[in-house]
This record gives C-alpha cells, structure tokens and sequence, in this order.
C-alpha cells in the first residue's frame, strides 16, 4: 500500500514536467512566428520602397525625355524654352510629375501602412497566445501543487 501514494507522486510529477515542456515548445513556436512575422514585413517594406524609388526614376526620366523632346520641337521652330507659353508647358509637365509623385509616395505609403497592421494584428495575436500559455502553464502548476498536497494528505492520514 505504499506503492500508491509513490506511484501518484512520480505521476504527478510527470504530468507536471510534460506540461512544462509543451508549454515551453508552445511558446518558443510562437516566438519563432514573431520573428518570422517581423522578417516578412522587413522585406515587404524594402520591397515597397525599392518598388517606388524605381517607379520614381523611370517617371523622372520620362518626364525629361518629354521635356527634352518639347525644347527641341521649341528650338526647330526658333521659339524659346526660358519663357513664354514655352516655359509654361514645361512647367505644367513638372507639376503633373510632382502630382504623379506624390501619388506613388501616397499609395507607397498607405501599403506600409497595411503592412504595418499586418504585423502589429499578429504580435497581438502572439501576445495573446503567450498570456494564455503563462495562464496555463501557472495552472498546470497549481493542479500538480494541489494534486501532490492531497496526495501527501490522503497519505498521511492513513
């Protein structure tokens, strides 16, 4: 009759250790898909931004291709760039680029931003995972405790 209550204990210290290990395997997996989360917006973000800068520079190099190409239809038909309805029309095609620009950086942005709550949606859900996993793990302890202490008691009194 002394077996049992050694039995019970050994159980339940078993219990306790394989709930610990799972526990600590749970939560280095969600670690892990934290990092892994934090990789994949890095290189979404340098994707997006080289995505635009060299949106940017082909817009730049059209822009004075077009310019270029006006300036000397200008040049051929004895009429100057430097003023006039000349100068005009080249300013009105910087002022689209810039507007055209500004909706690359915009647009660029508002994908950062996407992705940027992407992330942050899952931390939170990691986080969350980590708080249920302590919350476990903390009962997990607690029910070994309590099963030990009956277990010396129930032992005791016989």
């Amino acid at each position: 009759m002394e077996v049992t209550p050694i039995i019970t204990v050994a159980a339940i210290a078993a219990s306790a250790f394989y709930s610990k290990k799972t526990i600590d395997n749970q939560k280095k997996q969600v670690k892990a898909a934290k990092e892994a989360a934090q990789k994949e917006y890095d290189l979404n973000v340098a994707q997006t931004k080289l995505a635009l800068e060299e949106q940017q520079r082909k817009n730049k190099n059209l822009l004075q291709r077009q310019q270029s190409a006006y300036k000397a239809r200008l040049g051929a038909s004895g009429m100057s760039s430097k003023n006039g309805t000349g100068q005009t029309v080249l300013d009105t095609m910087q002022q689209e680029h810039d507007i055209e620009d500004k909706f690359l950086v915009n647009r660029a942005n508002i994908s950062l931003e996407a992705l940027l709550n992407g992330i942050n949606e899952s931390n939170t859900r990691n986080l969350l995972s980590l708080s249920t996993l302590d919350n476990k793990s903390a009962q997990n302890t607690w029910n070994s405790l309590s099963n030990f202490a009956n277990t010396a008691g129930r032992t005791m009194i016989k």
